[in-house]
């Protein structure tokens, strides 16, 4: 069943994998969140495309601890630590799932064709979502649920992130070969930049004010200086680069190749590639820090769990089951410890 599900997966996956259909509800979670969630302990949200579920996993005794039936094939994800807020996009019913811990409700809002990759702003009610089929980023006051704006991007948008001090929102276009800038204040694109061969995903190294963008066919990770966003470099990398995470501490860069099995790990000031972690699991695909807990925390498509690795050897330390089809596509860690969001948008 697994490998007939993983041939299926290679043939769609390089062009669309999304159908989908329309629907918007409010839901009151089966159980308390409170319960299950507590703010004492910090949690990794996986969502899980094919059993259409976010799993929660206790970061501090490194076991699943409940699970949330949410849209269809719900992929990518951001998590408001500051509110214990979490955002799903969910491109199989055109919806974002906006989950309120604290009020311990699940709200299904409207997002537009196949929402793929979600950025939540951190001071407006604002949340931004990249539509695979559009051509679109559509932008949703999930306080007012509703749809206040959409902006025209490039060919398949699907990473998204924000850089703060430009007060700018990146995306992938992937049949484009290029990323969009848009303003986040007049939410217009502003302009576009070319990088290497289908980028899927952005990612922001606020310490030292770069985007990572994982270009899957080139094998590559593009470093642009959002100063100028000029292009720094094109780093090699592992077959079909999926997401980037970082560790501040150390001063490392890890990204997940799904077609390697393996997570290369980049050193953040020399920006070259210094280690590679074979064999780490069948279709590695969202990747976290946490550098409280010294752990990195690996979604696994293929093998339907999550893989937990030390900061400071690599060792495993342990692996989840999930409940099928693990992605995590974006920021799935809440770290309710100290943990405070950046400032942004006056």
């Amino acid at each position: 069943m697994s490998k007939i599900r993983y041939q299926v997966y290679k043939i769609i996956s390089s062009s669309v994998f999304f159908f989908f259909f329309f629907f918007c509800s409010l839901i009151q979670a089966d159980s308390n969140f409170s319960e299950l969630v507590n703010e004492n302990n910090s949690y990794a949200f996986i969502t899980n495309q094919e059993s259409n579920k976010l799993d929660v996993i206790n970061i501090d005794s490194l076991t699943k601890v409940a699970e949330f039936k949410l849209g269809q094939s719900p992929a990518g994800i951001d998590i408001k630590n500051k509110t214990r807020q979490i955002f799903v996009a969910n491109p199989n019913s055109n919806t974002i799932s906006f989950i309120d811990l604290k009020n311990n409700v699940i709200s299904e809002l409207d997002a537009g064709n196949s929402p793929v990759g979600i950025k939540v702003s951190k001071n407006k009610n604002l949340v931004y979502v990249s539509n695979w089929y559009d051509n679109i980023v559509t932008v949703i006051d999930y306080k007012k649920k509703k749809v206040i704006k959409t902006i025209n991007v490039g060919a398949s948008p699907a990473g998204i992130d924000i850089v703060l001090k430009n007060e700018q929102i990146i995306v992938a276009n992937r049949d484009d070969n290029n990323i969009s800038i848009i303003d986040a204040n007049k939410l217009k694109e502003i302009k576009r930049i070319k990088v290497q061969l289908s980028p899927f995903g952005v990612f922001t190294d606020k310490q030292n004010e770069r985007v990572f963008v994982t270009n899957v066919i080139s094998n590559s990770v593009s470093v642009i200086n959002t100063n100028n966003y000029r292009l720094v470099k094109n780093i090699k990398v592992g077959k079909w680069p999926y997401q980037v995470a970082f560790d501040e501490n150390n001063k490392k860069i890890f990204v997940s190749n799904q077609r390697d099995n393996s997570i290369s790990i980049i050193n953040s000031q020399t920006l070259n590639v210094e280690n590679t972690l074979q064999n780490i699991c069948e279709y590695p695909e969202g990747i976290n820090v946490d550098n409280r807990k010294e752990i990195i925390i690996i979604a696994c498509w293929f093998d339907d769990e999550i893989v937990i690795l030390d900061l400071v050897n690599y060792n495993l330390l342990k692996k989840v089951s999930v409940s099928g089809g693990p992605r995590s596509f974006g920021n799935f860690i809440l770290d309710n410890e100290g943990s405070i969001d950046e400032e942004e948008f006056k």
